[in-house]
């Protein structure tokens, strides 16, 4: 079986998506199964080696006329074409032109398939054999809203990543409590998230209404919010946090290294993120996978993140007494190291990349069983 997987971005940014496609493509490389692969990237300017072999990507850095052609002449000679995103609709519709007996994946993750779709799209959706969806919400709303037949969809879940730095030990890292100020006796709200002011549903505006309430309780309380933002977005939250009374306990980081990122998690007591839009939510994840209790929002993929609240807690996303409550909750709990371990455990058991590479083998052989017949 000669297979194609072809993508916009893995190594340019460090968002969700970007980071399932990594994890993929190392699944790829290590799947025990006779089969050729070829990655394809529409916008990467570089790659890293840990991650896929020159041999096997070739990557066009936003070139949209020379990607178009190299990926549908490429797709002319491969068994299956995996899409890693549903703009990819017209590389695929393409290539099916060109070779009818392509079989084609496509991967999807959320909001991209949540809401009206231009007609490629939809095209695409009855087209493909099969769609991987990351979580049971995306799923629900394939069948639902796109009419989807939902045997074609099986669900392929986010992981963490091959080489996340899983912590031995959970102490805070005393630089980042020197850098942002922070006394030892200051208990940390975390969240980690892109803030832009073109989305708007990652839900730290609505944490940073709940504070007032949780400050009643919890005195020495710090809101942390870890990530990239534009100058927009950033003037709006000082503008609420002023409103709301807390721009002392507000922190905005901007934008950290990758290398920081473990440390970053182990600076919090509690993680929030009361999104209403996630596909699935990677962060989620990482932040458990460091012992960090997580508060999520229940109205999208988060749910699916937290194993449908076997792994934290889930609240309405848009109710700030909800969101206050469950926050001075876990602050109050302390937990101890011993159960920080357990829930690294369990949160590897479920979405860890040894996992996630034996769903995905078990996918493609199945695939290979069709191509062959």
């Amino acid at each position: 079986m000669k297979l194609l997987f072809t993508y916009l971005t893995a190594f340019k940014g460090h968002g969700g998506i970007e980071k399932f496609n990594k994890a993929l493509l190392k699944a790829l490389d290590q799947v025990k199964l006779e089969y050729e692969y070829t990655a394809i990237s529409a916008y990467d300017q570089n790659f890293t080696g840990v991650y896929i072999s020159e041999k096997n990507i070739i990557i066009y850095s936003g070139n949209k006329l020379k990607y178009l052609i190299g990926t549908i002449q490429k797709a002319a000679t491969v068994d299956v074409l995996l899409i890693g995103h549903i703009n990819l609709a017209p590389i695929a519709l393409l290539s099916k032109l060109i070779n009818p007996k392509l079989k084609i994946i496509l991967i999807a993750h959320g909001i991209d398939v949540w809401y009206k779709l231009p007609w490629v799209k939809r095209k695409l959706l009855r087209m493909v054999d099969l769609i991987l969806s990351v979580s049971s919400f995306t799923k629900a709303k394939l069948v639902e809203d796109q009419k989807v037949d939902q045997n074609k969809i099986k669900l392929f879940p986010n992981t963490l990543d091959p080489y996340f730095q899983f912590p031995a030990k959970f102490d805070k890292p005393s630089y980042l409590e020197q850098r942002y100020n922070l006394d030892e006796s200051d208990k940390v709200i975390l969240s980690v998230c892109r803030l832009s002011s073109q989305e708007g549903y990652k839900g730290y505006d609505t944490v940073i209404k709940s504070l007032p309430q949780v400050l009643k309780s919890e005195p020495t309380v710090k809101y942390v919010i870890v990530g990239k933002y534009d100058q927009k977005e950033y003037d709006r939250i000082i503008s609420l946090s002023k409103k709301a009374g807390v721009e002392d306990q507000v922190i905005l980081t901007g934008y950290i290294l990758e290398e920081e990122l473990t440390d970053h998690y182990l600076l919090g007591d509690v993680f929030v993120m009361p999104s209403r839009e996630e596909g699935f939510g990677i962060v989620y994840i990482e932040a458990m996978a460091c012992g960090l209790a997580v508060i999520a929002g229940n109205a999208d993929g988060s749910v699916d993140a937290l194993d449908h609240g076997n792994l934290g807690t889930l609240v309405d996303p848009t109710n700030t007494n909800d969101i206050a409550v469950a926050i001075t909750k876990e602050l109050k709990s302390n937990r101890t190291t011993e159960l920080k371990k357990v829930l690294q455990f369990r949160v590897i058991d479920k979405f860890g990349f040894d996992c996630f590479k034996t769903r995905l083998q078990a996918i493609l052989k199945e695939i290979n069983l069709h191509v062959r017949h």
